[in-house]
């Protein structure tokens, strides 16, 4: 398991989102009410960021067509997704975003 530096809790304001480049994967950070998530950018429906989508009750509203997925879990929780996309775990060190990633992911 790897432990990958991101962002700096300050660059990510309440009930917002970043995306952050790793390699060739784009991961989408979310601050909701104070604890950060983590989740693959691209919504599982169709080709559209999360990170550019509204975050609101724990979940993170697609911006094309609607599709709402949980923070806490990756689920999807309304249509038109019905796939999940990949939750990454997330700590906090040193006022640090981190994620733990394994190294196929």
């Amino acid at each position: 398991m790897d432990k990958i530096k991101t962002l700096k809790t300050l660059e990510l304001s309440l009930n917002s989102s970043k995306v952050v480049n790793l390699g060739d994967k784009q991961i989408a950070l979310f601050n909701y009410e104070g604890e950060y998530y983590a989740l693959d950018d691209m919504c599982s429906h169709a080709e559209a960021s999360l990170s550019e989508g509204d975050v609101y009750d724990c979940k993170v509203e697609c911006p094309l067509h609607g599709a709402e997925f949980d923070l806490k879990t990756g689920d999807a929780v309304t249509l038109p997704a019905t796939k999940p996309v990949v939750k990454y775990k997330v700590n906090v060190e040193d006022d640090y975003i981190f994620l733990e990633m394994t190294q196929d992911a």
